[in-house]
Parts: structure tokens; C-alpha cells; sequence
């Protein structure tokens, strides 16, 4: 591939944030005296925003829903910055990416993305961040990566896709630039194989050889 940007999801793809969304999901759960959920079963939940993830973490319970989102949302921000790292071997391979451009489109919210990125000093390797709430509609819409390719100039066909989603492989797919899905996050194989991914990468190395 000749490639000039690279758009890179964030939970899952470049920063493993599992346990502290977990941690809020079940602050926000204990206040209606709900069981508390497993890491394995809230990051299942992950992928299309706050919201989507507070419905599907309370199921059928009748409650105040926006209160329940207000909920999430703050205990989010404390546990925010408490365990999430980067996965082994990203800073190294957003450096040596350092010849292409590359921005993050995530559907968490662009307040949270900037302070995570700055936090695990990452900010840096990134030209454009695109949060959930950026912009009017949020992956699988296209309109995130028609965004980024029109603010950093670059033509559809010098853009690949980088995700461990769903979402990720069908918004590049809908928006026609290559897709690369990264195996070591939230989302099995076998729920991305129908969407028939461009290239599969079982670690963060093999990325600049795909790119290069």
C-alpha cells in the first residue's frame, strides 16, 4: 500500500481503557443496587458512545435513563486516567509511522479522547482527533473520515482504516479506504470476518509493514 494518512480507532486499537470503563460502569450500576458486570462483559458494550453503553449495561431496568448517562459520565472522568496504557508496542509503531499523517476518529467522546491522549503522551503523533461528539453522526457514518480526509488533504485512496470494531471495518468500507482490523482488542475475530477486512494484524509492529 502507498499510504499518506492512517485513522486510527482508540479503545481497543491503541489504548486499553477496559478496566476503567468498567470501573464507572459499575459505580454507575451499584447506585440502583445492580450486580456489578465483568471487564469481559462491559467491553462487549463498547463501540457506539456513552450512551449506547449505559443502555445495554442496564438492560430492561426501568430507570431514569439520562440520569443513569449522567451517572457514567462522572464516574468516567474520575476513573478515567486510573489504569488505561497504551497497548505494548503502539507509541513505538505511531513513531515509526512518522512519514505518514494520522489522526484518531473514536466514538468516545472528544473530551476524554484529548485527556487520555495527553495523558499517555500520544497527543503528539496525531494531527486531527475526531471524538464522538464531534462532528453529527458518529462511526459507522462515514462523515468522520470525509472530515479528516478534507481537513488534512488527503485523497480516499492514500487513507487506511485502523480498528479492532465492527464499526471501524463498516465505516471504511462505506467510505471505500482500506481497512486493517488489529486482533488485541475488545472485539473478536469472528464478529469482524463477515466485513471481510482488507488486512488482519495480530500486533501493533506489523502495521508500518503493511503501510511501508
Amino acid at each position: 500500500m502507498k499510504i499518506d494518512m492512517c485513522i486510527f480507532d482508540l479503545d481497543g486499537t491503541l489504548i486499553d481503557t477496559s478496566t476503567d470503563i468498567t470501573s464507572a460502569a459499575n459505580d454507575m450500576l451499584s447506585h440502583y443496587g445492580l450486580p456489578r458486570k465483568s471487564v469481559e462483559e462491559v467491553i462487549g458494550y463498547v463501540g457506539d458512545g456513552v450512551v449506547k453503553l449505559t443502555e445495554r449495561c442496564l438492560g430492561d431496568l426501568k430507570v431514569d435513563f439520562d440520569e443513569a448517562v449522567k451517572l457514567f459520565r462522572e464516574a468516567y472522568t474520575l476513573h478515567l486516567l486510573d489504569t488505561s496504557r497504551p497497548y505494548p508496542g503502539v507509541d513505538e509503531m505511531l513513531r515509526t509511522l512518522n512519514s505518514v499523517k494520522k489522526s484518531v476518529l473514536t466514538n468516545k467522546p472528544y473530551g476524554y479522547t484529548v485527556k487520555l491522549l495527553e495523558h499517555l503522551e500520544l497527543s503528539s503523533h496525531f494531527e486531527l482527533v475526531v471524538g464522538g461528539d464531534t462532528l453529527a453522526t458518529k462511526k459507522p457514518s462515514t462523515e468522520g473520515i470525509d472530515h479528516i480526509l478534507h481537513e488534512l488533504e488527503v485523497d480516499r485512496d492514500k487513507a487506511v482504516m485502523i480498528g479492532d470494531s465492527r464499526n471501524d471495518i463498516l465505516t471504511a468500507n462505506r467510505a471505500g479506504i482500506v481497512s486493517i482490523y488489529v486482533t488485541w482488542g475488545f472485539h473478536p475475530q469472528a464478529r469482524i470476518e463477515e466485513l471481510a477486512p482488507d488486512y488482519t494484524v495480530d500486533s501493533p509492529d506489523r502495521i508500518p509493514d503493511l503501510i511501508d
